[in-house]
């Protein structure tokens, strides 16, 4: 939330264009998640996107919290729930 709420605030003060700033802090979130691998890249720069575009509409980062506590306990009770069903994946 940092990243979000800092650069979005930030970069455009620095005359990077909305489009520029959006894309610096959805690669930069990805970018810290490649321990994750390529997917967690991926897919973490694409929240990242959602992320930026929602705080640019609201100016808020308490929802952006809500939100990826509510991925976060979904991503780890999900898997809890179906590690034994998700051999398709290679898991």
């Amino acid at each position: 939330m940092v990243v979000v709420g800092y650069l979005m605030n930030r970069l455009p003060e620095l005359t990077w264009s909305v489009p520029l700033a959006v894309a610096a802090s959805a690669l930069l979130r990805g970018s810290y998640h490649l321990y994750q691998g390529f997917r967690g890249f991926i897919g973490n720069a694409i929240m990242g996107t959602v992320f930026a575009l929602f705080f640019i509409r609201f100016q808020r980062v308490g929802p952006l919290i809500v939100a990826h506590a509510i991925l976060d306990a979904a991503a780890f009770i999900g898997y809890a729930l179906l590690r034994n069903h998700l051999g398709f994946l290679g898991f």
